[in-house]
């Protein structure tokens, strides 16, 4: 089914797809084809893809960059290696703590675990969304978070950083 999906929207000819969890619900070996597949048609065709997932696996393995989203809003952005060796927002820190470790010669992860619950996304409060559940947070987290780069094409929006 999802070479079918991937037919159809090469039918019209773009240069752009959604690929919306587009491996979620397959086992790992056909994971593995449709995302080599994917890349192959990538660089033949030299498609953009946005890959939404929530497998940080599977995101590393495909992404060039990485926007990483709490209720909505955008954390954290850069490429995929630099948010990889250094995660800056407490939410994709615990994110990539909860991803099993597959690469070879990488340290098994510290899980880190959030407290609290998500906050509803229909009417949240004012400042980080996060806040409720960070360890670091503060009464500034109340407060819309700024921008900030950590790094040449690594930003986050959190304020820790301020």
């Amino acid at each position: 089914r999802q070479r079918v999906c991937i037919a159809r929207a090469l039918a019209t000819d773009p240069e752009f797809i959604v690929c919306d969890e587009a491996v979620s619900a397959l086992d790992v070996s056909v994971q593995a084809q449709i995302i080599n597949l994917l890349k192959d048609l990538q660089e033949k065709l030299k498609l953009t893809y946005l890959f939404i997932s929530h497998d940080l696996n599977v995101v590393h393995f495909v992404a060039d960059e990485l926007i990483v989203m709490y209720l909505g809003e955008i954390v954290e952005r850069g490429t995929m290696e630099k948010i990889y060796a250094n995660r800056a927002h407490p939410y994709t820190a615990a994110l990539f703590s909860a991803t099993p470790v597959f690469a070879p010669g990488e340290k098994k992860r510290e899980k880190i675990l959030l407290s609290g619950d998500p906050l509803s996304p229909v009417d949240p409060p004012a400042g980080c969304r996060f806040a409720s559940r960070c360890i670091y947070a503060t009464e500034k987290c109340r407060q819309e978070p700024e921008w900030h780069e950590v790094e040449e094409n690594h930003f986050v929006r959190c304020h820790l950083f301020d």
